[in-house]
């Protein structure tokens, strides 16, 4: 049977329990199909997947916005759009102007569009932009993470939230304009000053015990920049310094990337050392505009009387063409916050943006709440910490800003002209260095619409047809954390032969119309003829030397006689195999043997995801271990083997003949015996006990590796008689008990 496009709608399973899941899903439904980017790594480290396995894929972005204000979003639209996002703005008049009408809009486009990662408010709670919000708790905190509660019976964002608190129009374009600039042009005035930070922190108290850990989680955070390759952490501390108005004012002036702030406050601003509100008009800092997290009580409480409180001010300071204070200010509503808590989320956010990449601000923020769930455990109950403190932190600036740690890469965008026959789209993309740059989503762009998106692979290489008719150009544009954004235009080249490709149609093993990792696979080209008269039959070819990820099993082939404006595929197929498991798509180049015409086309690959599990850390008895493999996409395989291959000197694997052969099925799990041909021994008194020995896991097909992960074994050590295994940092500990 041949598909011309096949679309699979995956069902969705949900679980609803109290502990925190994204959009109460379980593992299975997570691994069936792709993911929202921003939630990567809360998925990963929630649900113990590692990143490898998931499907990430850059999703939509919700604008909601007072009617007023509407006509001047068009440049932020754009913006949103060249970052890969699908981009929909819904105005007050058309979600109602309440905070639970607005809430059951975002949750109708949830429900429509389950790759909605962010959603923007424009405007404050009051005054001529007045957006709505939420309250929480016995004092009335103003939270909008409310909104974000959609799906499940627990507290964990289902969108990421932030919002423009601005009262005009003027302070709109001001935000907009920061936003933009930061994200395409952060360098433009000064080379290095994201290569400096400010870290400001104050150990006061109106009552004893005065606190002391304000301070130390801020010496904390200092040292953490200078070891991640911060050049200049300045630091202004309580005591002994309390009028700090100017010393961080000329900091800021003369360019910081970051502001961290633990201490005393309220919405008037930072007390110890002081900074307020009044204080953010003595502010030159132009273009440096950096993220300013606020680790302190009441300091982003947009709806205070205090109006603008200090998060609110430091955002809207400026002009469109002259801005100063900040980007983006993270911070809580509430007055009474906690040391001990605020330092958490300070520590784990931070960790979280230097040691696993989680830059984007929202799902940054998220990492240092779940701090709490770790080290405050038990106060889970309603009014506890968890509760409060996944309510009261609010954003005031875009959500997804990318933050930059340190002066951010840039890209190469390099692209061939695309062929108005074919609108094959072809790019590479590297950083300064020639390095190829994987995971970057690329968006391209024309007429401010968004034709086609997609992530590089391990190549730096993205591919995509679009449709360019009447088209002379369009722009693509690059987006990663650490980067500034990439864009190059690209000019869409005229085609002289009447014929061009417009498409194709596989008849495949499994009949499921879906390219997999070694499948043989017939795909028909489908062509139209252009042109007033008709025309006649070629001999064409799949020319091996310029396809890509599959190997060309038939490459001859004859495209249909056509009347004029005729469409039709192949009359004979082009067969191939896909040999790469590291790559989205395979790209075929075909031509007539007499070279009138020469087209490219790329069809995507459906990802292998598979979760195996056995217990490899009893080395000597993996052979008698059950295996499981979960399928979790519609592949199925027949005559598949599996290979160990050691990763160290000390780690023996012996494979003999005969291969145990097995089957996976789809959507399920496989489960059989490990192997009985493969053999692991070491020599016990070269390995000390607790130490891992690395070896590679590998499914195959024949020749072709379609699977393979790193894994690890342990030696079994006495608990009582050995020392304990390495820490994370390597550090062994011992007892005068430990004799062997």
């Amino acid at each position: 049977m041949r598909i011309f496009k096949t679309i699979t709608i995956l069902s969705l399973s949900f679980i609803f329990a109290a502990q925190p899941s994204f959009r109460g899903k379980d593992r299975a439904s997570i691994l069936n199909g792709p993911i929202p980017i921003a939630f990567r790594n809360f998925i990963s480290t929630t649900y113990d997947i590692p990143l490898s396995q998931l499907n990430p894929r850059r999703g939509s972005y919700l604008i909601i916005t007072p009617d007023n204000m509407e006509q001047y979003l068009d440049e932020l639209v754009s913006f949103k759009k060249s970052q890969g996002f699908e981009v929909y703005v819904k105005t007050l008049s058309e979600t109602g102007s309440t905070a639970e009408e607005i809430k059951e809009v975002i949750r109708a486009v949830l429900a429509a569009d389950p790759m909605l990662e962010y959603v923007l408010l424009i405007g404050d709670v009051d005054g001529v932009a007045a957006m709505p919000s939420f309250y929480y708790g016995p004092n009335n905190d103003v939270t909008d993470q409310k909104y974000t509660h959609l799906l499940g019976d627990d507290f964990i964002p289902d969108v990421f939230i932030g919002r423009f608190s601005v009262d005009s129009i003027s302070e709109l374009v001001v935000l907009i304009r920061k936003t933009i600039n930061y994200t395409r042009d952060p360098i433009s005035f000064n080379s290095d000053w994201l290569d400096k930070a400010l870290v400001v922190a104050g150990n006061y108290s109106n009552t004893v015990p005065i606190p002391i850990t304000p301070k130390w989680t801020s010496y904390w955070v200092r040292d953490l920049l200078f070891e991640e390759g911060y050049t200049s952490v300045d630091t202004v501390f309580y005591p002994p310094t309390q009028q700090g108005a100017s010393l961080i004012q000329n900091y800021i002036n003369s360019g910081v990337g970051i502001v961290n702030y633990r201490g005393w406050g309220d919405a008037n601003g930072w007390h110890y050392p002081e900074f307020h509100v009044n204080d953010v008009a003595g502010l030159n800092n132009g273009w440096m505009t950096p993220v300013f997290t606020s680790f302190v009580c009441n300091s982003n409480d947009f709806a205070n009387n205090v109006d603008p409180c200090l998060g609110e001010a430091l955002v809207r300071a400026g002009t469109p063409s002259n801005p100063k204070g900040g980007v983006a200010v993270v911070g809580p509503s509430d007055l009474h916050t906690s040391t001990k808590f605020n330092n958490i989320i300070n520590a784990y956010m931070y960790d979280a943006m230097f040691d696993d990449d989680v830059l984007e601000l929202a799902p940054a923020v998220i990492a240092g709440q779940k701090g709490l769930l770790k080290e405050f455990p038990e106060l889970n109950g309603p009014g506890e910490a968890q509760e409060v403190y996944f309510h009261v932190y609010n954003i005031l600036g875009d959500p997804s800003l990318s933050m930059h740690l340190t002066t951010p890469h840039q890209f190469t965008i390099v692209s061939q002209d695309i062929s108005a026959g074919d609108g094959f789209l072809e790019i590479s993309v590297s950083d300064e260095d020639d390095n190829a740059v994987a995971d970057a989503v690329v968006a391209v762009l024309a007429n401010d619409s968004l034709l086609t998106k997609g992530i590089t692979d391990s190549e730096g290489k993205f591919v995509s047809t679009i449709s360019v008719g009447g088209l002379s150009n369009v722009d693509v544009y690059a987006n990663k954390n650490g980067f500034i954004q990439g864009h190059e235009e690209i000019a869409v080249s005229s085609y002289d032969s009447n014929l061009v490709l417009v498409g194709y149609e596989l008849d495949d093993e499994n009949n499921n119309g879906i390219l997999e990792i070694g499948e043989i696979v017939d795909v028909y080209p489908v062509f139209k003829n252009t042109s007033n008269s008709s025309i006649g039959i070629y001999d064409a070819f799949a020319d091996p030397a310029f396809s890509e990820n599959c190997q060309i099993v038939l490459s001859m082939f004859d495209t249909p006689s056509l009347n004029a404006g005729e469409t039709a595929a192949a009359i004979s197929p082009i067969t191939i195999r896909v040999n790469s498991k590291d790559s989205d798509h395979i790209k075929l180049n075909i031509a007539d043997q007499l070279l009138d015409w020469n087209f490219e086309f790329s069809i995507p690959v459906e990802p292998l995801i598979l979760d195996v599990i056995f217990n490899d850390d009893l080395l000597g008895e993996l052979q008698v271990e059950t295996i499981r493999i979960m399928n979790y996409t519609a592949s199925e395989f027949d005559s598949l083997y599996i290979s160990l291959t050691s990763l160290e000197d000390l780690l023996n694997i012996n494979i003999i003949d005969p291969v145990n052969y097995f089957s996976l099925d789809p959507w399920v799990v496989n489960e059989f015996l490990f192997p009985n041909n493969i053999s692991i021994d070491y020599d016990e008194s070269n390995v000390s006990p607790g130490s891992s020995l690395s070896y590679l896991f590998s499914i195959l097909l024949d020749t072709l590796e379609i699977y393979s992960e790193q894994r690890s074994v342990d030696k079994i050590y006495n608990l009582y008689n050995y020392p304990t295994i390495p820490t994370w940092y390597g550090y062994w500990a011992y007892d005068n008990t430990d004799t062997s």
